[in-house]
C-alpha cells in the first residue's frame, strides 16, 4: 500500500513522534487533532491537517489512532460524525491507544458490521524511541491486515508482533505496563532509601545496569521524571490518570478473569503520590530543555 495517504488521529506525546517517523520514511500523512496547534511539529515535517473526520475518511483508507483512553476512543468512533459513521468500507483502523481489551472487542463488532478492518496495535518504547521509529508493537487482529500495512508498521517500529485475535494487543500492553510500572514503583522506593543514605541517584542507577537489578527503568533512569515535566498533560490531574489508568485497567481485567493482582492493585493506589514525589524531587534536575533529552536518551 506504499504511496497511499495515512490518516492519524491524536498527535500528542506519542502520536507526534510516530508521525515524524512516518514522514521520515516518505509516507504521506494527514493528521487530525482537536487543536491544530498541537500538530505544529507534524505540519513542519510535511504532514497535512484534516479539519474534520469526514476529510480524514475521504482521503485515507488506513487511519492510526493514538487518543488517551477508552472514553476518548469510544467518542472518536461512536459519536455523531465519528469514524464508524464516516469511514468507507475497507478502511483499516489501527488503534494504538492503551485501552481495555473489551473496548477493542466491542469496537470490532461495530467495524465488522460496517465492512471496516480493525487492528489493535499497542506500542511500547516511549516518545524517545518513537522519534527513532524504534517502537515495539503488539498487535491483535487478522495477520493479513498487519501485513497489508507493513510499510506503516516498519516506519514506526523495531518489531511488530502479532499476539492473537483482536484484543490480544490490548491485553499484551496491560501486561507490559504492569512489568514496567511495577519496576518503576520499586525503583522509586529504592531511590528513596538510597537518598536517605546519602547516595547519588544517577550513580546508583548507572551502576545497577551491571548488577542483577538491571532493567529498562534503571537504564533509562530519569526518563519518567522528564515526562512528568514535559508531557502535554504536565501540571494537570489528567497526567496522573494517564499513568495510573493502565494499572487500574489491569486490576479490572483481573477481577473479570477471577485472578488476583495484589501488587498491581497497591501500585495503582499509591502511584499518584509517588509521581508527585518525583515531580517535586526532579523539578530542577529534569527541568525541560534540550540537554534533558540527551541525558535521558
Amino acid at each position: 500500500m506504499t504511496g497511499t495517504t495515512i490518516g492519524y488521529v491524536g498527535v500528542g506525546n506519542i502520536g507526534t513522534p510516530m508521525v515524524l517517523s512516518m514522514r521520515r520514511e516518505g509516507l504521506d500523512v494527514l493528521v487530525r487533532d482537536l487543536r491544530r496547534d498541537q500538530a505544529a511539529e507534524c505540519l513542519a515535517a510535511g504532514a497535512r491537517f484534516a479539519e474534520t473526520n469526514e476529510q480524514l475518511a475521504a482521503e485515507c483508507t488506513r487511519i492510526g489512532v493514538a487518543v488517551v483512553n477508552d472514553k476518548q476512543l469510544n467518542g472518536l468512533f461512536r459519536s455523531e460524525g465519528g469514524l464508524l459513521d464516516v469511514c468507507r468500507p475497507g478502511t483499516t483502523l489501527i488503534v494504538h491507544s492503551t485501552v481495555l481489551p473489551e473496548t477493542i472487542l466491542a469496537l470490532g463488532e461495530e467495524t465488522d458490521k460496517r465492512g471496516l478492518k480493525l487492528v489493535d496495535a499497542q506500542v511500547s518504547g516511549g516518545d524517545l524511541r518513537a522519534r527513532e521509529g524504534d517502537l515495539a508493537i503488539m498487535c491483535g487482529g487478522d495477520p493479513a491486515d498487519i501485513e497489508a500495512n507493513r510499510d506503516y508498521f516498519d516506519a514506526i517500529s523495531r518489531i511488530t508482533q502479532h499476539m492473537g485475535p483482536r484484543g490480544a494487543g490490548a491485553g499484551a500492553k496491560l501486561s507490559i505496563q504492569m512489568m514496567t510500572f511495577g519496576n518503576w514503583m520499586a525503583a522509586i522506593e529504592s531511590m528513596r532509601l538510597a537518598r536517605s543514605l546519602g547516595l547519588d541517584e544517577q550513580t546508583l542507577a548507572k551502576f545497577a545496569t551491571d548488577t542483577t537489578a538491571d532493567s529498562w527503568v534503571a537504564q533509562m533512569w530519569g526518563n519518567y521524571d522528564r515526562l512528568l515535566h514535559t508531557h502535554p498533560l504536565a501540571g494537570t490531574e489528567d497526567l496522573f490518570r494517564m499513568f495510573d489508568k493502565d494499572l487500574f485497567n489491569s486490576v479490572l481485567v483481573a477481577r473479570d478473569k477471577g485472578i488476583e493482582l495484589p501488587l498491581t492493585a497497591l501500585s495503582s493506589q499509591i502511584m499518584k503520590a509517588a509521581m508527585q514525589e518525583r515531580i517535586d524531587y526532579s523539578a530542577d534536575t529534569y527541568a525541560p530543555g534540550p540537554e534533558l533529552a540527551k541525558r535521558s536518551a
